[in-house]
């Protein structure tokens, strides 16, 4: 009673705080988009008023729970890209503005403009990158667009200028000496001197110190033009340099401080290998970085700062002057840390950016738009009623075969949707057309392990166990199987959690939640549901309905060789016609194409949706269209994206008669394809504001992680089965699901599709769904295994009598599965059909391969140990045992 207690405390304890999690999100969805705006405002002026206060803790709480209950913005899962459109940003660099002696050592190792301009351009990638994904923005776009230029898309309408401010920070950090009074005092009246019009009206002296100087921030720009010209017209002595403080936050005094400082830093952040943000403990409501340098900048800092012991020291980031504390102490141990007066965003963005790497170039701002999304309305609307369609046919048919049963089965997912939901909003993920999908997807095998439980049951109760001891001892035979097939799941997803960035990392969370709600549901919320109707004797009886029969006979194992076959040869013909095609295989978002600002000249609107469907039907496969628009356009301008570069081609090289004769380039012929929109169907009046060839959404390093998280993957299965089977059983699983994959990828290209995000989410999933499959079957050739021991039963026979018992449960879960694969692959749209069909074929594949291919390989393995042992045996002059094919030791 104490243990039932104790779970219905930890049941009501995870509802609530999932509830928690899932209100912001589901009230914000309801507000209308004026009513979202007023808000933002509203809390934006709070924020300010909050922060002049320097509230207590308990007022800090208390103004956290009201925003909640207000649906708090930051609390509110965001949607991708594809649903709502976000931030379209494009940054620039002029290698000319490389650092002199950086700009020399590249043309002294034989590069050239154009070389450095490749190199520049990829390493400011990189970083941006690497900041981006550190950002709240998830599922980002971030593709190199010409020869100097980066395209960031973030989804949603989260703080802009935070966004503009992590993307070009240069996040140049040093460490200099500030000047003492007899230092700066003589710099400051040069200065005045030379500019006596220009400087001293705008700047406060203290009345205690003459070298402490105040600015307003209404002067800030005219008195930051006299310190550039006093720099260049070498007034300020070389071996100094005056710098600003930080601006002021709105709550504290408006004023900038100037310092001077020694010119050359005594330490520089080239050696720092990580930053943390923390709350500042002795500044309460504020925030500090934690720094840590390497080995050799440790032991240098140390030197330098206790050189220098009583004197100011400047923290300088990109010649801002963060904080300048006195050294009281030589500063050993490679540890230190900044202080400033951080908000907590502001100090998590500054981590973000010192971890990511100073860029080598000052980045500029081409412009900033916003961006509708990059599907259209109804593709979303078919998107998502198919999706719940297909939950819906799944919860009838678990309702209609397992009876109460399934009742309870349907309860249990309601509340594993609620929990993912939840886990997702905690998480900060982002919500795609794809994810959705897969969120379905996962409730949807979620069914799996209610599967296993029932079918346990239903054993029970024809030994004539009574109804009560049939539930417990089904559960508790179940949940072995269960962990073991979801265990196996979630370290694949905790190995693409280590290895991966970007979206690969997106989903592996996703997938590492949907387990463990999927563990936590099925073994304690469904068990206590069972135990509260059992209490209230609400059944009597558990009728369920029966299609297959429990041990139907058919000798699998027998068909092992004509079918190893098939599956070889239709992977080499699969990987063959793979090869063959090559880049073909590969969409929009892993290759180059072009990137086209189009206005269309027309009085009515053209919606995104027609710009779409006309270039789908002039043979632009998946072409990404974005509603945007600027200070001349209101309406009709479009971003549009193509997997073809821009180029003229002869028409020779298009098989046309007339090889002399130029065919249009890729704007030319998106031109006329979308005059047809046109009120005039005038190609004249379709403009290109702008093209640019623009690099793969997906990047050469996003492929090597996801391809090396799958093989680290593998590795661990591996283990992690030959610890809880044997080495046979782990190879067996892995062949299988590498079988799967491939031959999923060898159909899909044969079918002419290309590869996708959204195609690398779905095999991420097979990934999990034919490990799950293929260990229920292990688990039960186990423990067919334990029970046969001694009995002399051969091997091949034990595995046909556990695939043909668990044969039930293997149709059912890819049924149910199927329901919403085929869903989605026959009313889900274009959007969804790839990530459909490669689920289909992957579940299709993975059910054949759990039955048919897994097992034959553990036989065929134990098979070679009997032929080595015996081959031992003749060797050493031992007695040789006859073994029939298939025999072995029935052990565990």
């Amino acid at each position: 009673m104490s243990r039932n207690i104790q779970r219905t405390i930890i049941i009501w304890i995870a509802l609530l705080v999932a509830f928690y999690y899932v209100y912001p999100t589901v009230g914000w969805m309801l507000l209308s988009e004026s009513a979202r705006q007023e808000r933002l405002e509203r809390w934006k002026q709070e924020d300010d008023q909050l922060a002049r206060q320097r509230p207590g803790y308990w007022t800090r709480q208390f103004a956290s729970w009201k925003r909640w209950l207000e649906f708090d913005r930051s609390k509110v899962i965001n949607l991708g890209l594809d649903l709502q459109g976000g931030i379209h940003m494009v940054v620039g660099f002029d290698i000319q503005d490389l650092p002199e002696e950086k700009l020399k050592e590249y043309r002294d190792a034989g590069y050239s403009d154009a070389d450095i301009e490749r190199e520049i351009q990829r390493i400011v990638l990189e970083r941006i990158t690497t900041r981006i994904n550190e950002f709240e923005a998830k599922e980002p776009i971030i593709q190199t667009l010409g020869t100097n230029q980066i395209q960031i898309q973030l989804p949603g309408e989260k703080d802009v200028q935070r966004a503009k401010s992590l993307i070009t920070r240069m996040a140049q950090l040093n460490f200099h000496i500030v000047a003492g009074p007899d230092q700066a005092t003589p710099v400051f009246k040069k200065i005045r001197d030379a500019f006596p019009e220009d400087f001293m009206p705008y700047v406060k002296m203290s009345q205690l110190r003459s070298d402490t100087l105040t600015v307003s921030p209404e002067n800030y720009e005219r008195v930051k033009s006299v310190i550039d010209r006093a720099t260049a017209a070498g007034i300020i002595p070389p071996e100094k340099m005056v710098a600003f403080s930080q601006p002021p936050k709105p709550y504290e005094k408006q004023e900038y401080q100037l310092y001077v400082l020694d010119r050359q830093p005594i330490a520089s952040g080239d050696g720092l290998v990580r930053a943390n943000a923390l709350p500042d403990q002795s500044n309460p409501g504020k925030w500090m970085i934690l720094f840590e340098f390497n080995a050799a900048s440790s032991a240098h800092f140390a030197e330098v700062t206790g050189n220098n012991v009583g004197n100011a020291m400047a923290i300088v980031l990109d010649g801002v002057v963060v904080s300048a504390p006195t050294i009281q102490e030589r500063i050993s141990g490679g540890r230190g840390q900044i202080t400033g007066n951080f908000e907590a965003e502001e100090a998590r963005d500054l981590a973000t950016c010192l971890n990511s790497g100073s860029m080598d170039v000052p980045l500029r701002e081409e412009f900033t738009r916003t961006v509708s999304a990059s599907l259209g309305q109804e593709a979303i609307r078919k998107g998502v009623l198919s999706s719940l369609c297909s939950l819906i046919i799944v919860a009838v048919f678990m309702m209609v075969y397992y009876s109460w049963a399934g009742v309870i089965a349907v309860l249990g997912l309601a509340v594993n949707a609620l929990f993912i939901i939840a886990a997702m909003a905690y998480f900060n993920l982002t919500l795609t057309l794809p994810g959705i999908a897969g969120l379905v997807l996962t409730i949807g095998m979620a069914v799996d392990a209610n599967v296993l439980i029932y079918e346990r049951i239903r054993e029970e109760l024809k030994l004539g166990h009574t109804l009560l001891s049939s539930i417990e001892n089904g559960f508790r035979r179940a949940a072995t199987t269960i962990l073991d097939a979801n265990i196996t799941t979630l370290i694949a997803a905790a190995v693409l959690l280590q290895f991966s960035t970007g979206p690969i990392k997106g989903f592996a969370v996703t997938l590492s939640i949907g387990v463990c709600t999927t563990l936590f549901v099925a073994l304690v919320v469904t068990k206590a549901i069972f135990d509260f109707v059992m209490a209230k004797r609400m059944f009597r009886s558990l009728p369920m309905l029966r299609v297959i029969p429990a041990n139907a006979g058919i000798p699998f194992m027998q068909w092992r060789r004509p079918v190893i076959t098939a599956s070889v040869l239709a992977i080499l013909i699969g990987t063959g016609w793979f090869a063959y095609r090559g880049m073909d295989n590969f969409g929009v978002d892993f290759q180059q194409g072009t990137n086209l600002v189009i206005w269309i000249d027309n009085p009515e609107r053209v919606s995104a949706d027609d710009v779409r469907q006309a270039l789908n039907a002039a043979g632009f496969d998946g072409p990404v269209v974005q509603e945007t628009q600027d200070e001349q356009h209101a309406m009709n301008l479009f971003n549009i994206r193509v997997g073809d570069v821009t180029r003229t081609r002869t028409a020779a090289e298009s098989g046309a008669e007339n090889a002399s004769k130029e065919l249009a380039t890729v704007a030319d012929r998106i031109r006329t394809v979308l005059a047809g929109l046109q009120a005039e169907k005038s190609v004249e009046k379709v403009i290109v504001e702008d093209e640019q060839t623009v690099g793969p959404a997906v990047g050469a390093q996003l492929r090597w992680d996801a391809l090396l998280s799958m093989f680290w993957s593998f590795v661990f299965v591996i283990i992690y089965l030959w610890v809880r089977f044997e080495l046979r059983f782990s190879l067996g699983a892995v062949v299988a699901t590498l079988h799967d994959m491939i031959f999923t990828m060898g159909l899909f290209s044969l079918l002419g599709r290309e590869i996708s995000m959204g195609v690398i989410a779905a095999l991420l999933t097979i990934l999990g769904y034919s490990l799950n499959d293929t260990i229920v079957v292990f688990d039960r050739i186990r423990e067919e295994m334990q029970l046969s021991r001694g009995k002399g039963v051969k091997l091949i026979d034990l595995m046909n009598k556990a695939i043909n018992i668990t044969l039930s449960r293997t149709i059912l879960t890819s049924l149910t599965t199927l329901f919403v694969t085929v869903v989605l692959l026959l009313f889900g749209g274009d959007s969804l059909f790839d990530f459909a069909l490669v689920l289909t074929i992957g579940i299709v594949v993975g059910t054949y391969s759990s039955i048919f291919l897994a097992s034959p390989v553990v036989l065929m393995m134990e098979n070679i140990r009997i032929a080595a042992r015996e081959a031992r045996q003749e060797k050493t002059g031992g007695r040789r045992v006859k073994a029939e094919p298939g025999a072995g030791k029935a052990r565990a």
